[in-house]
């Protein structure tokens, strides 16, 4: 979708958007993930979450502390899976043990984003030992092994999609992160405990299917090329940001495929201009459902997990505002902290999901 440079002011409004709003309170219309053509709204008075919803199409809001995946229980145990479409699937793992298996997902690439826990990642290529904060790319078909040293929490996206870093051009290869951070494994001869036979549990659509092996099937001994498994902690991500002006959330994607967007919430500098907004303000991403696993909500301890359907206004509401106000100082950080999935096709709740999000 092209921007439009036809734009068109009625009524009262401010000349730069987010900047000088005085009494009024804006919304934001966007499509294609704030990429596309925009509207800002301008409303006489505070708006809010409706008093109640019919039907399907609410904002979902949970803790993860209910989350418990079969997984965490048992080595066998599988993630629970969240919500879905056809192109993508995003899934909480409690891992406390490791995979009594090999495990290879046939139809998509998986991005782990390691909240707790640390261990190793065990794959074809070598190890890959992850901590908190780490993002473990897993390309599609390539076999691995999650060997955790302490209980895994974890958000996982399945894309049947490519996944790769997003290209900030205007900011050049350094930013948000340089390319030399990026981890890549180093060849690794594994000297697992002898078994009888190795199971490889592959995932594909319609369900899963194991092969069954009389050797490891990790014994390669070497390896090149540029398809292999990467990783990047948050600490390496470096914000983009503006003194003047508050961005739109897709300036910090780290990842992207066709159908979906990455975006870190990190600690950072607020916009220190004080004519200018520096919350988010509420918004309609009229293309994208987020899905957001919070590490921490406006730096409130505890995990939460919500989904947002694409077209529905969503944000901060007016109290909440008011109160931020009396705070805001040059040279204050907002500490959000967490990962949300910006999908193009609408997303499914699972059971699963449904039945945490009834309970709150």
């Amino acid at each position: 979708m092209q921007n439009s440079w036809i734009h068109v002011a009625r009524g009262r409004t401010t000349p730069q958007a987010r900047v000088n709003v005085s009494d009024l309170h804006e919304e934001h219309v966007s499509r294609d993930s704030f990429f596309g053509v925009a509207a800002m709204m301008y409303h006489g008075r505070a708006t809010g979450n409706p008093s109640r919803v019919e039907g399907d199409m609410a904002v979902a809001i949970t803790s993860v502390d209910p989350m418990q995946p079969d997984d965490g229980q048992v080595a066998d145990g599988m993630p629970l899976s969240l919500l879905y479409s056809d192109e993508i699937e995003i899934l909480i793992s409690r891992r406390s043990e490791a995979m009594p298996f090999l495990f290879r997902h046939m139809d998509a690439d998986t991005l782990y984003f390691i909240h707790k826990g640390e261990g190793v990642i065990a794959t074809e290529f070598g190890d890959v030992p992850y901590e908190p904060g780490d993002f473990v790319l897993i390309p599609k078909a390539i076999s691995y092994r999650v060997m955790p040293s302490s209980p895994m929490l974890a958000m996982i996206v399945e894309s049947t999609d490519p996944i790769g870093f997003t290209e900030h051009r205007q900011v050049g290869r350094h930013a948000p992160f340089d390319p030399t951070v990026v981890f890549a494994p180093e060849l690794t001869q594994y000297d697992w405990p002898h078994q009888k036979e190795w199971e490889v549990r592959m995932k594909h659509e319609g369900g899963f299917s194991s092969a069954f092996y009389d050797h490891l099937p990790f014994d390669l001994v070497g390896w090149k090329g540029d398809l292999f498994p990467i990783k990047i902690n948050v600490r390496d991500i470096r914000p983009i940001t503006s003194e003047r002006l508050h961005l739109a959330p897709s300036s910090w994607s780290v990842f992207e495929a066709r159908t979906f967007l990455c975006v870190t919430f990190l600690p950072m500098q607020v916009v220190s201009d004080p004519e200018a907004e520096e919350l988010p303000t509420r918004h309609r991403n009229v293309d994208t459902d987020e899905a957001i696993f919070f590490r921490n909500n406006m730096g409130e301890p505890g995990e939460i997990f919500m989904h947002l359907p694409q077209g529905l206004t969503h944000g901060l509401d007016g109290e909440f505002r008011e109160r931020y106000a009396h705070l805001r100082e040059p040279g204050r950080m907002r500490v959000t902290n967490g990962v949300s999935i910006d999908t193009f096709k609408r997303l499914k709740r699972t059971p699963a999901f449904e039945a945490l999000f009834k309970r709150r």
